[in-house]
């Protein structure tokens, strides 16, 4: 499983947790937990999409507008 998965179940265990506290206190605790984890979710999803874009410069595969990756653009 991806980690970035993995965060968000986390994530969604903290939003159970907090629904099912009476005390306040902890409820924004596991609400607070339950943002973090969002974040580093957010945070690995981005760090996979940099990876991917780099190894795909590394190979020299075609980008979405036709260019080879990692070439710089010719003059007209």
């Amino acid at each position: 499983m991806d980690p970035a998965t993995e965060f968000r179940r986390n994530a969604e265990e903290c939003r159970r947790m907090a629904r099912t506290t009476f005390d306040r206190a902890d409820r924004q605790t596991w609400n607070t937990l339950a943002e973090r984890w969002t974040r580093c979710a957010e945070f690995a999803e981005r760090q996979m999409r940099a990876a991917q874009l780099m190894a795909q410069a590394r190979a020299g595969s075609p980008r979405r507008d036709g260019r080879i990756a990692g070439r710089p653009q010719q003059a007209a």
